[in-house]
Parts: C-alpha cells; sequence; structure tokens
C-alpha cells in the first residue's frame, strides 16, 4: 500500500456541492478518506468514526495559516454543511444526497470524523476509483487546479468527456463568478491548467468548441511528461506479489510509487533483482529526471549488476556460516542450561553437603537480618518457615549454575 496514495471513489470526483469547497477542505478531506481507506481496507476497521493527529493534518494537507483555530473551525466544520447530490444518469428522477462529514472534534492533539455509510462502502468496495497521488495533489495552490487535474487523472486512460461551459461551471462553483467566458478562461482553465502542467505529471491543455457565436464546450486533452507512465490500476498492482511491493515501497523514494510499478511493467522481461538494483542506483545518484535515470541504467548497469550479486552471493554465503554457528552456541547454550537444572534438581533432592552449606548461609542471614527486612532477626531456626528457606536456597543455586551461563 502507497501511504500516498487515495483510492477515490469516483463518485466523490469533480462533486457538485450546495456550495464552495475551498482549497483547504478540498486536501483536509482527501486526507481524511486516505486515513479511514487504509484502516477500513488493511486492517478492517469496523467503525465509522476515524482519528488523525492535528499535525499529521496540517503537514499532508499543507494547511499552513498562521491562526489554525480559523481552519479547523471554519473550513473543518463547513465540510458537515457541504451538501453533495448525485443524480442517476439512467433515470434523473433517482437521486441521493449526502454531507461530505457527518461530524467533526477536536480533542486534544486529534481530529475525529465520521463518514457516512455511502462514502465508506465506496471506500472499502473500490468498484469505480481514481488512483490520486495526495503529495502531487497538495503542491496544488488553486481548488480549481485540484478539481480538474483529479477530473484529468479519472480519465487519463480514455479522454475527458467533452464538458459544456456550465458543466465546467457547476463543478468549479463559479456558477455567480467570471460571468465572462474571458475571465472563466483566465482565471479558472488557464490558471489551473498552467499550475498542473508544470507541477503534477501531466501536461492538461483544452480547445474551446462554438455554438453560433457563443463559446458552448469544453474539450481537454491530457499528456504524459517527462517519459512518466500512466497507471493500469487494476493490473499492475497484480503483476506484483505484496512480497516485491514491500522491497520496491522500501527503496522508492524520488519516483512516485505508481510510476515505478509501471516502469517495472513496461520492463517486465528484465529480471527482478535488476529492476530493484538500478532503482536503489538511480534513489543514489539521480537528482534532476529519476525517471530517465532509471531507463539509463537498466541499459549501462548489467556489469555492476553481476558484480553486485557476485558479491551478495558472497555475503549469503558467510551468512549462512554465521548462523550455524550461532546455532551450534544456542545448542550448547541450551545444553548447558539443561545440565545445570538437572544439577538444581539433584541438590534439591539429595540435601547433600552444598545444600547443607547453603541452608545454613541463608538460616545465618536470615537470623542477623540480612533477609527478608530483619522479619526473623534473633529468631530461632524453628522459627523461620521452611518454604522462606527454600526460596533463597533456589535462588542461590540459580544464581550459582545458571546466570553464568
Amino acid at each position: 500500500m502507497n501511504k500516498e496514495k487515495l483510492n477515490k471513489p469516483n463518485e466523490l470526483i469533480s462533486i457538485i456541492t450546495d456550495k464552495s469547497i475551498s482549497l483547504t477542505q478540498r486536501k483536509a478531506y482527501n486526507i481524511f478518506l486516505k486515513y479511514a481507506q487504509n484502516l477500513l481496507k488493511f486492517e478492517d476497521y469496523k467503525d465509522n468514526v476515524f482519528k488523525i493527529e492535528c499535525s499529521l493534518l496540517h503537514k499532508n494537507a499543507n494547511i499552513n495559516n498562521k491562526n489554525l483555530d480559523y481552519v479547523y473551525k471554519e473550513e473543518l466544520e463547513n465540510l458537515m454543511t457541504t451538501v453533495v447530490e448525485i443524480v442517476d444518469k439512467d433515470n434523473p428522477k433517482n437521486w441521493k444526497a449526502f454531507t461530505l462529514l457527518s461530524y467533526i472534534e477536536k480533542k486534544d492533539n486529534y481530529y475525529y470524523y465520521e463518514l457516512n455509510q455511502f462514502i465508506i462502502h465506496s471506500l472499502i468496495e473500490q468498484n469505480f476509483f481514481t488512483p490520486l497521488n495526495l503529495i502531487i495533489i497538495n503542491s496544488l495552490s488553486s481548488q480549481y487546479s485540484i478539481i480538474l487535474y483529479e477530473l484529468a487523472i479519472r480519465y487519463q486512460k480514455y479522454k475527458i468527456p467533452k464538458m459544456t461551459v456550465e458543466e465546467i461551471r457547476n463543478i468549479t462553483h463559479t456558477q455567480k463568478e467570471y460571468k465572462r467566458f474571458y475571465d472563466l478562461k483566465k482565471y479558472v482553465l488557464d490558471a489551473a491548467c498552467k499550475e498542473i502542467s508544470e507541477k503534477t505529471d501531466i501536461i492538461l491543455s483544452y480547445t474551446t468548441e462554438k455554438k453560433g457565436r457563443r463559446i458552448s464546450h469544453i474539450d481537454f486533452s491530457i499528456q504524459s511528461k517527462n517519459g512518466q507512465l500512466y497507471l493500469d490500476e487494476k493490473n499492475t498492482d497484480d503483476m506484483f506479489s505484496v512480497e516485491d511491493q514491500n522491497k520496491i515501497r522500501k527503496v522508492v523514494k524520488k519516483i512516485p510509487f505508481d510510476i515505478t510499478l509501471k516502469l517495472f511493467e513496461k520492463n517486465k522481461d528484465e529480471n527482478f533483482d535488476y529492476l530493484l538494483f538500478c532503482l536503489e542506483k538511480t534513489e543514489e545518484r539521480s537528482i534532476q529526471n529519476p525517471v530517465a535515470y532509471f531507463e539509463k541504467m537498466l541499459k549501462e548497469a548489467k556489469m555492476e549488476f553481476e558484480t553486485y550479486m557476485e558479491l551478495k552471493k558472497i555475503e549469503e554465503e558467510l551468512q549462512k556460516k554465521r548462523d550455524a554457528l550461532e546455532r551450534i552456541r544456542q545448542e550448547e547454550e541450551k545444553n548447558k542450561k539443561n545440565e545445570a537444572e538437572k544439577k538444581i534438581e539433584e541438590i534439591l533432592k539429595s540435601e547433600n553437603d552444598e545444600y547443607q552449606k547453603i541452608k545454613n548461609e541463608i538460616i545465618f542471614a536470615l537470623k542477623r537480618g540480612f533477609l527478608e527486612n530483619k522479619l526473623y532477626f534473633n529468631k530461632s531456626e524453628e522459627d523461620i518457615p521452611k518454604d522462606i528457606v527454600e526460596k533463597y536456597i533456589l535462588q542461590s543455586l540459580h544464581h550459582e549454575y545458571l546466570n553464568n551461563i
């Protein structure tokens, strides 16, 4: 599981709400969904109330307001009154509505929030979802950029459906703003496409179509950037075992995990260990374009990999010998312990000279007040309980025969 990936239900992509959702709210809500999804999917969580550390939310959602009280009192509380309506496309008479959050509370250093059953079901089932890289999303500084980026990622393997200007206004909640199309184009479409193309893994552009003299439709285009490849979510994950994915996760930092999986899929004819080796070298050496460097390593690092594997084999053989010696040591220790326990048992049963010597020393110590908090100081041997004496005899024998093994 990639910790920075949210498989966001498509019903929550480009949602139409009764009020505008701010940049802070969008980022925070995505983090809420991600933490809930991790619990529901991977930890069999059954409740509908979740919690997240305040500092984690602020950091991961890039909430840097000087007045954080305003953020959680105003921004987060407003998510409880934001209503989403979904109309059945096949039968517009059927619809459903829900609020983004049912409950929010800040207590000590945690936010507690509640999601309704529709959202929880969608997070668990993931029948139709969009894999979102939250690091990329949180780098965006405009709510319009987030809206259009999420829309683009949803349709990246196909094509964003041609949209009317009215539909664009609905999903960006600009029905009452930027009345002139020139302003909508400049402050929403152009600004968002520019930021997305500069900061994310795609290049987003669009063309317009007219109906008569008026602009009626927007037609978006998505392109890959810098050789980065899109993830076919349902197929690529299945290609690699959980163990192999965990090996990749331990190494990858500079290249997003999803893109790394796609690179491994593209080069699936190569030995997996070789791919992992090239990834490690990319992480160690590359600064500017890790994807290009990874592909360069695939072509040039064969001899280096062979040397590495030979050294690794030697190290594995040495480790086997070290493990064998450790097993011998543990076995010898076990045998010594068994022998010591048998010796102790024999002494206790026989009450031999060694036993009598230890007993006399303990009785002396008890009568002098060195043990048991002077409880038996100046008492006769008959006044000292037998179980107290036997307890100290056993401790003495353990110290003598077991503690020094």
